[in-house]
C-alpha cells in the first residue's frame, strides 16, 4: 500500500485502493486526559514519590522531601536522577519505561507520570542531576493547548547539560494549582498507608513530618497456600492473614494484593459487609500479575489500585481468597461469641450495665440542666448562662418568668422558670425516664453503654464511639491486666471493679464537652476542661456507692 492509486483485478471485479489509513493519537488530547486520573493531591504527589522510590540506588535509603504550599508542591530525592536522554524518553506518552527495559520490577508502566501535575496544576518543571550533567525544563498547560492539531508540542528546555558537582537527585516542581488550600493530612495518610506496601527503604517527609505506617495490633495470623489447581494458574503464593482485636477503617482493612512488591488493590474479596470481616487485614504477592499477558490485562493505568474482574487470573485468584478469608472470618465470629457467653464476660456485661446506669442518670441531669440554660439563655438574648446569674447561680433582679415556646410538641414542658431552677429539679425524674427511655420530642436518643474487648497491650486503655455513644475499656492495657491478675483473675475485686468504674469515668468525662457542643452553640470550649475535672468528682462519688455494696 501507498499513497498512490492502485488497481486489484479478479475477474470483472476492479477495487480501487486509496491511501492506506494509519491510527494516530491526538497527544495533546490523550496527555490532557491521562492527566485526568489524578484528580486529587495524593495521587498526584504518589505518583512522584513511587518514581523517586523506582529510581533509588542500590543499597541507599532513598530520602525523599515534600514541600506544600498552598502556590506551589515541590518533591526532591536523592535517587538516581535522569539524564538528558532518558528526559526525553520520560516525557514520550505511553513510553517503555527505562527501568523496566532494564529489567527491573518497578511501578511505572505505562508512561503516564509525566502528566499527574495536570491533573491538578498548569505549570511542571523537573530539575534532574545524574552523573555532574543537571538538565532542567518545564511544560506549560497553555504548551499543551496550542498544540491543538494533535501534533506533539515541546518541553521549555531552562538548562542543558549543565556541568555541576552537585549529588545526584531530581526535583520536581508543581506550579498554578487550580485547588485552594491542598489538604496536607490527607496527603499524609494516604503516603503512609501507601508506603507501607514498598518494599524500598526509604525516608519521606511532608513539611517536615516523617511518615510512619504502624501496623494495626493483631491477635491471630494465618497462613493459606492455594490448592494445586489453582496454584496452576495464580502460582504457589502465599496469603499472610491478621485479625485484629478493634475494626480497622477503610484505607486499613483487608488484604493487600501486590506483584513483585507492587501494590494493586486491597480487599476483602466479597465479604466486607459480613460480621466482624473489617478486623481482617494482610497480604498476598502474585508475580504472574505483572509477568503475565492476556487480551484483558489484569489492570490499567487509571491508577484506580482496582484490578480487572475481566481478567481470567483475577477472578480466580478473588474466588480462592474470598473463600479462605470466610472461613477465617466465620471462625473469629464464632470464637467471639464463644467468649461473650462465658462466665466471665456474662459477669463483666452485668458490671457495664451497673456502670451504664450510672452514666445515663447522669447524662439525663445534663440534659436537664442544659435545656434549663438553654431556655434561660433565649430570655436574655442568647447570652451565655454566666452572663445572666449572679455569683450564687440565681437568676438577675432583671429576669422575667416568661416561658419559652416548646422547641416540640413532644419536648417535657418545664413551664415558668422559678431563678432557683426548682421547677426544673421536681421534674428531674420525669425528664430522666424520658431522655433514657423515650429520647426527647426530635432529639436523638442518647444511652451510654460500656463494653469491655481485648485490645492489646499496646493500644490505650479505652476509646469512645461518638456514633453509638459506646465507651470501650480495654481489658488487655497493663494497668487493667494488672488489677485483674492482684484480684485473684475475678471480675469481683475491688481492685478491679475501682480500676474499670475510674476508666468509664475519665472516658465519660471527656466525651460529655462534646455531646454538650453539639446541643448547644453556646457552650464555650474554655469550658471543657472544668466540665472534665467536675464531671470526674460528681461520677465517681455516685461510683462509691455501688462499688461497697
Amino acid at each position: 500500500m501507498g499513497s498512490t492509486s492502485n488497481k486489484i483485478s479478479k475477474g470483472d471485479t476492479v477495487m480501487s485502493i486509496q491511501q492506506s489509513i494509519e491510527v494516530t493519537s491526538h497527544v495533546a488530547r490523550d496527555f490532557l486526559q491521562n492527566a485526568a486520573y489524578f484528580n486529587t493531591m495524593p495521587k498526584v504527589v504518589w505518583e512522584y514519590v513511587a518514581n523517586s522510590l523506582d529510581a533509588a540506588k542500590d543499597g541507599i535509603i532513598v530520602v525523599i522531601a515534600i514541600e506544600i504550599t498552598n502556590h506551589e508542591v515541590r518533591i526532591s530525592d536523592n535517587s538516581c536522577g535522569m539524564s538528558r536522554e532518558e528526559l526525553g524518553k520520560f516525557f514520550q506518552m505511553h513510553g517503555e519505561n527505562i527501568l523496566r527495559k532494564q529489567g527491573k520490577k518497578v511501578r511505572g508502566r505505562f508512561g503516564t507520570g509525566k502528566c499527574a501535575a495536570f491533573g491538578l496544576a498548569n505549570s511542571f518543571r523537573i530539575d534532574t542531576i545524574q552523573a555532574g550533567s543537571r538538565n532542567v525544563v518545564e511544560l506549560h498547560r497553555e504548551d499543551i493547548e496550542r498544540a491543538q492539531n494533535g501534533e506533539p508540542f515541546s518541553v521549555r528546555d531552562i538548562k542543558v547539560n549543565q556541568s555541576t558537582h552537585e549529588d545526584d537527585g531530581t526535583i520536581v516542581i508543581i506550579r498554578e494549582l487550580n485547588i485552594k488550600r491542598p489538604n496536607v493530612n490527607k496527603v499524609i495518610s494516604y503516603l503512609e498507608r501507601h508506603l507501607s506496601r514498598y518494599r524500598t527503604r526509604a525516608r519521606v517527609a511532608v513539611n517536615g513530618h516523617v511518615c510512619k505506617f504502624e501496623e494495626p495490633p493483631f491477635i491471630k495470623q494465618f497462613k493459606r497456600f492455594p490448592p494445586i489447581e489453582i496454584a496452576k494458574l495464580i502460582g504457589n503464593v502465599s496469603l499472610n492473614v491478621k485479625v485484629s482485636p478493634v475494626p480497622l477503617d477503610d484505607d486499613t482493612r483487608g488484604i493487600d494484593i501486590l506483584s513483585y512488591g507492587i501494590w494493586h488493590e486491597t480487599t476483602l474479596a466479597g465479604i466486607e459487609r459480613k460480621e466482624n470481616a473489617n478486623h481482617i487485614f494482610g497480604q498476598i504477592d502474585v508475580p504472574i500479575l505483572e509477568d503475565g499477558e492476556w487480551p484483558i490485562p489484569a489492570f490499567d493505568n487509571t491508577r484506580n489500585n482496582t484490578l480487572n474482574r475481566q481478567n481470567p487470573i483475577v477472578v480466580v485468584l478473588l474466588g480462592w481468597l474470598s473463600k479462605e478469608l470466610e472461613e477465617i472470618r466465620s471462625d473469629f465470629v464464632r470464637q467471639a461469641r464463644e467468649e461473650r457467653q462465658s462466665e466471665i464476660q456474662a459477669k463483666l456485661v452485668k458490671e457495664a450495665e451497673k456502670i451504664s446506669d450510672i452514666l445515663n442518670r447522669d447524662f439525663a441531669q445534663q440534659e436537664i440542666e442544659l435545656e434549663l440554660a438553654q431556655r434561660v439563655s433565649k430570655r436574655f438574648g442568647n447570652r451565655s448562662v454566666n452572663e445572666i446569674l449572679n455569683g450564687e447561680g440565681e437568676l438577675l433582679p432583671d429576669s422575667d418568668d416568661v416561658q419559652t415556646p416548646r422547641e416540640s410538641d413532644e419536648h417535657t414542658d418545664l413551664g415558668n422558670v422559678s431563678s432557683s431552677g426548682s421547677t426544673a429539679r421536681r421534674r428531674n425524674k420525669q425528664m430522666e425516664k424520658k431522655r433514657t427511655v423515650r429520647g426527647g420530642g426530635n432529639r436523638q436518643k442518647a444511652v451510654f453503654s460500656i463494653e469491655f474487648e481485648h485490645f492489646t497491650a499496646g493500644q490505650n486503655r479505652s476509646r469512645y464511639d461518638g456514633n453509638t455513644k459506646t465507651i470501650f475499656i480495654n481489658l488487655d492495657h497493663p494497668q487493667i491486666a494488672n488489677a485483674f491478675e492482684t484480684g485473684g483473675n475475678t471480675t469481683n475485686s475491688r481492685q478491679f471493679r475501682e480500676i474499670c468504674y475510674e476508666v468509664a469515668a475519665v472516658e465519660y468525662a471527656i466525651a460529655l464537652p462534646y455531646e454538650k457542643l453539639e446541643k448547644d452553640e453556646l457552650y464555650h470550649a474554655e469550658d471543657a476542661l472544668f466540665d472534665v475535672r467536675d464531671t470526674i468528682d460528681r461520677v465517681t462519688k455516685s461510683f462509691v456507692q455501688i462499688l461497697v455494696n
